[in-house]
């Protein structure tokens, strides 16, 4: 069906005359009516000149509680308009961030088509600003002050943050970037990127929320810094820093590894960042995360090598299993406390792996696991997949049997293999860990020799 009207939207630009483009005016003169967000903008003295008539949404502001009710009371006004006339000219600063451009797109009815004129931009300007600095701004990302509250900064492009409104804002913006910026790097800080030519200042970003003026013309543009001249770094600068190492003129003992070499190596690293966590020792924890990763991302570089699997492979595949397995919290199941976010994860998996028996289920149990790990996991799968249902009362019971023997005098390393067996069993009843239980055991064993060998010192 023929649409019986059309919206167009424009671009006005930053907030002066100069950046307004002929394409913008060529459509605000054509239309039979013209909406304006605001009049409060530097481009109506232009627009008023021209001889064009308009109207604005202004009143709207003062009768909306929040924003998201004066985007959705924007676009109704502008359809009821539309409704009324041919062509109507919606204008804005810039249609791809203006929120009641996106309520207006999703409100529209079928009779009323939309285009949009696009125009110079802030962040256009804050690039020109910074050419005779010799910053390089190509591939440059757009982010809005406020959005920087649900992104992550970025290292490997140039970046502007517009909208620093006000000391409070620009507070914030430091605070983000310094999550992968010195503090003592240079920024370019535009007071007003909407004027025309507007040379920006070189300041060091310590000093962002300290500058004599802010608006919502403000902005600051972070040029691009290498990993190696930076001393925080993402994931991506990490898988840059290995990627490097494997290439051609790189490090001869990265590039010699295989993921069979590298097989020890992880297992050393999970094992020290245990050790970490069980002294909380948070900086430390880090540290041997770090080295963990670094087997991961090294591994995931061979596998990309061989055109295995990459490194997006294994997060797409580690990310999809957290959504499926958490279906009572990204889809329809229920779960009220720990016990039973268990009971929907084994049914996740269990969809995704199809019926299994309970020899497949624990030939999965990987073989390199501390024995009694091991034990417990394997005890665990082995009654699932049967539908086994162990009292407490039942498995002492054989846990004291084994015991039992154990005790025997010819009692050897088959009869300790099934009293340690029991135990594990003995553990999973009871809601208990045998390696954890093991290993604080051992450390009080540790700490009472630790204070024996001290006494004897004292005395």
């Amino acid at each position: 069906m023929e649409n019986q009207h059309m919206i167009t939207v424009a671009a006005l630009g930053p907030d002066s005359g100069e950046m307004l483009t002929m394409g913008a005016l060529s459509a605000m003169k054509q239309a039979e009516a013209l909406v304006l967000r605001t009049a409060r903008h530097g481009a109506v003295k232009t627009i008023e000149q021209a001889g064009l008539t308009y109207q604005t949404l202004d009143a709207l502001y003062d009768l909306c509680e929040d924003f998201d009710e004066l985007c959705e009371r924007a676009a109704q006004a502008l359809i009821a308009k539309a409704k009324t006339v041919g062509s109507l000219c919606y204008a804005v600063s810039e249609p791809g961030s203006d929120a009641t451009v996106r309520a207006l797109a999703a409100a529209l009815p079928q009779d009323i088509g939309m285009r949009v004129i696009g125009g110079v931009s802030l962040a256009a300007c804050a690039a020109c600003a910074v050419i005779p600095f010799g910053v390089d701004a190509e591939n440059l990302r757009t982010v809005t002050a406020l959005s920087t509250q649900e992104m992550r900064v970025q290292a490997d492009c140039p970046q502007v943050i517009t909208e620093i409104d006000s000391r409070y804002m620009a507070s914030d913006v430091k605070l983000w970037l310094t999550d992968l910026f010195d503090d003592e790097m240079t920024v370019y800080f535009l007071e007003n990127a909407a004027q025309a030519g507007v040379p920006a200042k070189p300041i060091l970003l310590c000093d962002l929320d300290r500058q004599a003026h802010y608006d919502h013309r403000t902005a600051v543009l972070v040029p691009r810094v290498s990993v190696y001249e930076r001393s925080r770094a993402n994931y991506e600068d990490f898988v840059e820093v290995i990627s490097r190492l494997r290439a051609p003129g790189g490090c001869p003992w990265d590039r010699a590894q295989t993921f069979h070499t590298l097989r020890q190596y992880m297992i050393e690293e999970a094992c020290e960042a245990a050790e970490a966590m069980d002294r909380d020792d948070p900086m430390k924890i880090a540290d041997e995360l770090g080295d963990v990763l670094l087997q991961v991302v090294l591994n995931s570089c061979i596998g990309a090598e061989h055109r295995d699997f990459t490194d997006r492979d294994v997060t797409s595949m580690a990310t999809r299993k957290m959504i499926t397995r958490h279906e009572h919290v990204f889809g329809k199941a229920k779960a009220g406390d720990a016990q039973a976010v268990v009971s929907v994860w084994e049914n996740a998996k269990k969809k995704e792996r199809g019926e299994q028996s309970a020899l497949e289920r624990v030939l999965d149990v990987p073989s390199s696991l501390p024995a009694l790990m091991r034990g417990q996991k394997i005890i665990r799968r082995q009654w699932q997949a049967n539908g086994e249902t162990h009292s407490l009362e039942e498995v002492r019971a054989g846990a004291l049997e084994a015991m039992r023997a154990l005790a025997e005098e010819n009692a050897g390393e088959e009869a300790l293999g099934a009293a340690l067996e029991n135990l594990c069993a003995m553990a999973h009843a009871m809601d208990l860990d045998a390696e954890i239980a093991l290993r604080s055991a051992i450390t009080r064993r540790i700490d009472r020799i630790r204070q024996a060998q001290q006494s004897r010192k004292e005395c």
